[in-house]
């Protein structure tokens, strides 16, 4: 019927599956074919120089032996419940690369069938998808921590809001009762008071907000830095001061020791920043003991140390404790966002500094910062 005799058309059949070949073996994805009994009889160079074996070693069912325990029962069900049924089939399994590595694969076969439509087994590709694995359970973790700092955030901002909208709606009831005769005399202490708590839940909810602007920024680019020269001494007894009434408050006062002074081109507002945030934590998990703020120098550095008398952090959290939404007290006891030690982190980071923590379980926390001279 074509015209060819039977050793023209298997000259022509050799001269086809030569190409074939040629061209399997220059394609960057690893290649496989199988029989109608299932077995594998062809891979193509780059799944042999993948995998480090020879054909022979991989013949047959041989290349199995490559695939992950923990993926090879699932893998070998889909390939032959795909083979029985003749479709095509896709799956993900972790097969050993020739240096041990187990990489992640994502293979896709395809029933093939001769000109008489007859089956003739399968014809495979297989493409390393681990970098895409990764970034999929990098981006699983990103919204999962989103979206446990927008329920912290929620709730976070929904107390002071909720404090401030009752506040405000006495400051309402009082401005618009009638004054007739009669009618009760306005409280003016009560009045006092809501107006000052107002006040207060107001700038609580905006040193919040400037905590978000704070990681929206960060998270722009490269922190910039106003310097100009500072001695860190009198900063710290400064914040030191306005942190007096609220330490005192939660029984925690603030002893401030200055040992040495130290001045260098920093950024007062950030240093301001790192230290309020270290000492508002102290005051916050501080149990109603004293706090100590310590400036000294210490190799070439201003050294500023901040000590409470709190629960104490495990070790294994103290490298993580820097980092951005850690959180690792109860959020019912203890509010925030988790920002505040990234932020000083980064802030510190950003002068050439480091930050660390020295704590052991009940016996307190003190966050040291060195800043370079």
């Amino acid at each position: 019927m074509s015209g060819l005799s039977p050793a023209q058309l298997e000259q022509q059949i050799r001269e086809t599956e030569s190409r074939f070949k040629n061209m399997a073996d220059a394609a960057p994805v690893l290649l496989w074919m199988s029989r109608t009994d299932g077995m594998c009889t062809f891979f193509n160079q780059t799944w042999l120089q993948f995998t480090g074996r020879s054909l022979e070693e991989e013949w047959g069912v041989g290349w199995a032996e490559g695939v992950h325990f923990e993926d090879f029962q699932l893998c070998m069900d889909t390939y032959a419940d795909a083979f029985n049924e003749r479709r095509v089939f896709e799956m993900e399994y972790r097969l050993r690369r020739h240096d041990g590595v187990y990489r992640w694969i994502l293979d896709r076969g395809t029933p093939r069938y001769l000109p008489d439509g007859t089956f003739a087994g399968y014809i495979g590709s297989c493409v390393d998808i681990t970098e895409r694995r990764q970034l999929e359970v990098d981006l699983r973790k990103a919204v999962k921590v989103r979206d446990e700092f927008l329920s912290i955030a929620s709730h976070e901002l929904r107390t002071p809001l909720t404090s401030l909208k009752l506040r405000a709606e006495r400051l309402h009831q009082l401005a618009t009762r009638p004054n007739a005769d009669g009618a009760a005399p306005i409280d003016v202490g009560r009045l006092e008071r809501d107006a000052g708590g107002a006040l207060a839940q107001v700038h609580h909810l905006v040193k919040m907000v400037d905590v978000l602007l704070d990681v929206s920024r960060i998270a722009e680019g490269p922190l910039t830095l106003d310097r100009d020269e500072l001695d860190v001494a009198p900063l710290v007894a400064g914040v030191a001061d306005r942190f007096k009434e609220p330490a005192s408050t939660a029984g925690s006062p603030i002893r401030v020791e200055i040992r040495d002074t130290a001045t260098a081109r920093w950024d007062r507002f950030r240093i301001e920043q790192v230290v309020t945030n270290l000492l508002s934590n102290a005051i916050k998990y501080g149990a109603g003991k004293p706090v100590d703020v310590v400036v000294d120098r210490d190799n070439g550095s201003a050294r500023i140390v901040v000590t409470d008398r709190g629960p104490g952090i495990e070790a294994e959290y103290h490298r993580r404790l820097f980092e951005r939404f850690a959180r690792f007290a109860p959020a019912r006891h203890y509010g925030g966002f988790g920002l505040g030690l990234w932020i000083a982190r980064v802030i510190v980071e950003a002068h050439g500094g480091t930050i660390g923590v020295n704590s052991r379980l009940g016996e307190g926390a003190s966050f040291v910062v060195d800043l370079p001279l």
